[in-house]
Order: structure tokens, then sequence, then C-alpha cells
């Protein structure tokens, strides 16, 4: 064994005791509120002491809206999981490790930590979301998507009115049916942050939003860059941008049955950088790279590999590229050109239909300007 590695073992034996007392992780039965733990990547820990990786797909989802007020509303995503005592110790390993080991390797030793106490079989069937599990599920909201983040407010769209019960909220149409609320503002965000009204978000009618409705049917009536498709986005009335500073858009998708291409983005969005530093070999560099590539995209389908031979100098041969070229298009746009200070500001997305995979998904899109929020939406894509 290297010196490197037999010191990386021994600094992170030391940590047993803090993963042990640490528990940070909610306990059965529990219903806890925007729990995080350290975020190594840039995903945010969630759902600590749940069987699987963050807030898995075994985890039953239920959606609810508190009332703030007369007009708005706050939105509760709650993730009811199941859990064990193998899980829960694992999560408090890794949280303890990297919250006091910077730069040592917690996710391998706190595996292997697993595996040796609860067997190879167990600690792989965790590992994906399942159980076994012992006593009650642990019941975790969130109103917040990462730590220290700004809550978003909601409201009922045009036409619609709030109706609170027991601190519950529904918006009602004038027939009595109930519809979802659309983003209203950031109310914690500071005075110099930009403020959009207005807001509409759904299938696209030219450079439009035809309707408000997040629920969006991928039917391939549309054709873009990539092939068939449906077009949809968001539109609204915006103040107090800076044109010399564009409005920046990150998305992340739900579910879908792309098991393969989910696990690699995920992995990648979770795991610290790798292949940094003067110590890192080539095979880790390389490694490095395709994880950045990973990162770079929202979703596994807008990921952007593209390979040339090179030449006698060492410079890539363009002309024999493969791969996406520069004129790829985004499904969802990274950055966004303001054009003024205030104004009305559609920003346009689509969903390729023409894919191997048709499951049903959730994307979860969230804009920012100059380091504040600015609006946040979620789209129930259905094929």
């Amino acid at each position: 064994m290297s010196p490197a590695r037999l010191l990386l073992l021994v600094a992170l034996t030391l940590l047993l005791p803090l993963a042990a007392s640490a528990e940070r992780s909610a306990q059965p039965g529990e219903t806890v509120r925007n729990a995080f733990g350290p975020m190594p990547g840039t995903l945010p820990s969630m759902c600590r002491g749940a069987c699987g990786k963050g807030c898995p797909g075994s985890c039953s989802q239920s959606i609810a809206f508190e009332c703030l007020d007369t007009q708005r509303v706050r939105r509760v995503v709650s993730h009811s999981c199941g859990t064990h005592r193998g899980c829960r110790e694992h999560d408090d390993c890794l949280d303890a490790c990297r919250m006091n080991a910077q730069g040592l390797d917690c996710d391998t030793y706190c595996h292997t930590q697993a595996i040796e106490a609860w067997g190879l079989e167990r600690a792989a069937s965790w590992a994906m979301g399942s159980g076994p599990f012992d006593s009650a599920p642990i019941r975790f909201e969130y109103t917040l998507h990462a730590p220290n983040s700004h809550e978003p407010a909601f409201r009922c769209p045009e036409g619609a009115q709030l109706s609170c019960s027991r601190g519950l909220g529904r918006c009602l149409s004038a027939g009595g049916a109930v519809v979802e609320p659309v983003f209203d503002s950031y109310p914690t965000a500071g005075p110099d942050a930009m403020r959009v009204a207005a807001f509409r978000a759904g299938e696209l009618c030219g450079e439009r939003v035809c309707k408000q409705a997040t629920i969006i049917q991928v039917d391939g009536q549309d054709n873009c860059e990539r092939g068939r498709c449906t077009r949809y986005g968001v539109e609204f009335d915006y103040r107090n941008a800076d044109p010399a500073v564009p409005l920046e858009c990150s998305a992340s998708t739900i579910g879908g049955g792309d098991f393969i291409g989910n696990l690699l983005k995920g992995a990648a969005d979770t795991m610290p950088q790798q292949g940094q530093g003067p110590e890192a070999d080539g095979m880790a560099q390389l490694m490095g790279l395709f994880q950045q590539v990973l990162k770079s995209a929202d979703t596994p389908e807008d990921v952007q590999i593209s390979m040339a031979p090179l030449d006698e100098a060492g410079n890539p041969i363009e002309s024999q590229r493969v791969g996406p070229g520069a004129d790829f298009v985004l499904s969802v746009p990274r950055s966004i050109p303001l054009p003024a200070t205030s104004g009305r500001l559609v920003v346009p997305m689509y969903q390729l239909a023409d894919l191997g995979d048709t499951s049903d998904r959730v994307r979860e899109i969230r804009c920012t300007h100059n380091g504040w929020p600015v609006f946040e939406v979620a789209f129930q894509l259905r094929f």
C-alpha cells in the first residue's frame, strides 16, 4: 500500500467517532424540513438517512402549498423514504468526512465501511434505493432547493383565487377546479435583484406562451435543429436588470428511463471534481475532463462529446471531428441576453420527441442574474 493511501485510511479511521456522533441524518418516523448535508459537488445533499443517492426514486413524493398571505403560497416538496440503520450510518459517515477531511476520498471509504458492516448484497440494494428497510420511513420536506438559497413564493394564475384552509392553500378557477400556482417572486431577494411579473409558463405559439400550463405533452409537432420536438418555455415582464450581464439558467431532470445516462450525470454532479492537483495522473485527469463534460449538460441528452484526430503538431483536425458541432442547441438555454433594464422576455426551450427513452419526466429550471435568483419552474414532460 502506498504511503499516501495509508495516510488516507488512517485519517478516515479517525473520523469514525465523528461519523457515529454526528447523527446528521434524520431518524425513522421523523418529519424534517430543509435538512441538507455538506455539498461535495454541484448538487445539494438531500434526504440524509434515506437508502439511495439523494432522494431516490423509491421515495414517494408529494407537493403541497402553504399559505403565506392572502395572495401567495409556499411550495413544499415532500419525500417519504425508506431507511435502515446501515443507510443512516453511511450518510453520517459521508457527512462527517466531508466536513472534516477535505481532499480525502470519503465516498470510497464510507462505501467500503457499509459493505464490510452489512455485506455487499445489502449495500448494493441500498445504493439503488431499495430495501431492506427498518421501522417507519422518514419524511423529508423541502421549500428550498439548496442550503442558504432563497425560498420562492407562488401565486394563483390569472382568473383563479386562493383558498386557504388550516394553513394549506389551493388555487381555484371560476368553475371551482384546482389549478397549479405559478411563480411570483423571491421575497428575501435584495433590492438590487432583477424582478419579474406576469410570469407564464407553457407550450410556445411562435414567440409567446400559448397558455399557462406546466404539463407539456411531447408530441413532436415542432421541428428543432436536432429533430422532431415540442417547444415550450416561459414569458414574463422584468425590471431592475443589468443589460451587461445575461440571465443564467440551469436545469435538472427527475425521472426518465435513461438509467445509465441519469446515473452518470447524477454521479458527476454529486462528486467533487476529479483529476485536479499536481499529484493527479493521466487517467485521473482524463476522468476529470469526462466529469466536466457531464456537468456541462443539464440532461443526459444534452451531453456534448466530440472527437477529432490530431495532426503532426498535436492539433485537432476539425474537418474530421465526429460529434456535435458549434451549432449544437441545448434544450434549455444556459445564457440569455437582456436587451434593456426592463421589458418583456421569452425564454424558449424544447424537448426532443424521438428518443429511445420516452418515459415521463420532470424538468426543473432555475435562472439567476447578477448572483440573485430570478425565477424557477418545474415542467412535467409527458410522452
